[in-house]
């Protein structure tokens, strides 16, 4: 499952692009020496370190953007961050290499100049592929297909998390499309000023529940979920979909590995069986219109549950189609009036018994305020049927 797929052509215009840069960037390499290079790779990881908090805080600004706009200023800003530290601590080689060029070591500082700048290279074209590969469209096309992306991605590793999470902040589509039946996205209204269900119930519930971890399709995927039985946690498909390793968080910190027992792409949902799992289930509740709730889940990843005031306003069957958009599929769906956002998929809704009365499937991408769970019964049916320990492919 790898995220660069192999071109028909063997290279694209981007692979056209890729070797020209490299050329120009060996010929820059070569002319400027390797202490020239080193001192601006010190300065790269400079900026990297810089940039890792820079480009959370300029996404802020920019929090309803487009995923292709909120890429293009994630690399300004990287880009900005980078150049800038690396030009302060290249002009601090400069005056050794003043000193190195007057020997016979100049042909040798050269040479091994022009093998650095391609590494220099390929490592910002190892931190960006997870993140390009996620803009919908050309640019995304163009990644998926490219020759050089798909050998750089051979050769190494997956990047670390905290750069696999330019990925997250640049693209939050992982909630998938919403169903036809919910465009344009109906007015769900606002949701509560303050949580409406009592703090003991809350905290009850949370103790319920995990944050999901996926990593496949070369990329890393966060969601919610909850225990619905035994050693089984109820998730979303999309969470899970093509992965090759899952684990959970629980509350208290504690990791553990999961596996799909139940997979269906219709309803968009997910049974992962865990074992020395420690949390008692929560129970399924009724559905009631105008009844106010709670969601519990792990936004962006985060350790500490996040707690959402939720509104439900009705329960309605909807028409769609799967998560791969292939075939048609029927969910009863719960419109909910909630701020919620990624990482969120999954999540259970809590009435004030602390009964789960939807499980989050999707946000609207036009109200911020409208949102979407999938009616207990959907996953009630999952869980009678048969089991089938595969992960689906992925998204």
């Amino acid at each position: 499952m790898e995220l660069l797929e192999s071109s028909v052509l063997g290279v694209n215009l981007l692979d056209l692009l890729l070797i020209v840069v490299l050329v120009l960037t060996a010929l820059g390499g070569f002319r400027a020496g390797l202490i020239s290079r080193l001192s601006g790779w010190i300065g790269l990881l400079a900026g990297l370190a810089v940039a890792f908090f820079a480009v959370p805080a300029v996404l802020g600004f920019f929090d309803g953007g487009a995923p292709v706009t909120r890429f293009l200023i994630a690399i300004a800003v990287l880009s900005v961050t980078v150049a800038v530290l690396s030009s302060l601590f290249q002009r601090i080689g400069m005056g050794l290499v003043r000193v190195i060029h007057r020997t016979p070591l100049r042909g040798v500082d050269r040479g091994a100049g022009a093998v650095a700048a391609v590494l220099v290279l390929g490592v910002l074209l190892w931190l960006l592929i997870p993140a390009a590969a996620l803009v919908p469209g050309t640019i995304s096309a163009q990644v998926r297909t490219s020759a050089v992306l798909g050998a750089v991605q051979e050769a190494t590793p997956p990047p670390p998390d905290a750069i696999g999470a330019l990925g997250n902040l640049v693209d939050r589509s992982r909630f998938p499309d919403v169903f036809d039946d919910l465009r344009p996205a109906p007015d769900t209204g606002v949701p509560p000023s303050q949580i409406p269900v009592s703090p003991d119930v809350v905290e009850a519930a949370t103790a319920s529940t995990v944050r999901v971890n996926s990593t496949g399709c070369g990329r890393r995927y966060v969601g919610s979920g909850w225990t619905v039985a035994d050693g089984l946690v109820a998730t979303n498909a999309h969470v899970v979909a093509g992965a090759d390793e899952i684990t959970v968080r629980r509350p208290d910190g504690e990791v553990r590995d999961a596996r799909v027992v139940r997979f269906d792409a219709d309803r968009d949902l997910a049974v992962l069986a865990v074992n020395d799992l420690g949390q008692s289930p929560l129970a399924f509740g009724a559905v009631v219109a105008g009844g106010d709730a709670a969601s519990i889940g792990y936004p962006g990843g985060q350790d500490a549950a996040r707690v959402a005031a939720v509104s439900v306003r009705e329960q309605r069957t909807t028409n769609g189609r799967d998560i791969y958009r292939e075939r048609p599929a029927t969910r009863e769906v719960v419109f909910l009036a909630a701020e919620l956002r990624q990482g969120d998929s999954g999540s259970p809704v809590i009435d004030a018994n602390g009964d789960v009365v939807g499980i989050v499937f999707a946000i609207s991408p036009d109200r911020r305020t409208t949102a979407y769970a999938l009616a207990p019964g959907e996953l009630e049916d999952v869980l009678a049927g048969p089991e089938t320990g595969d992960p689906g492919r992925c998204l």
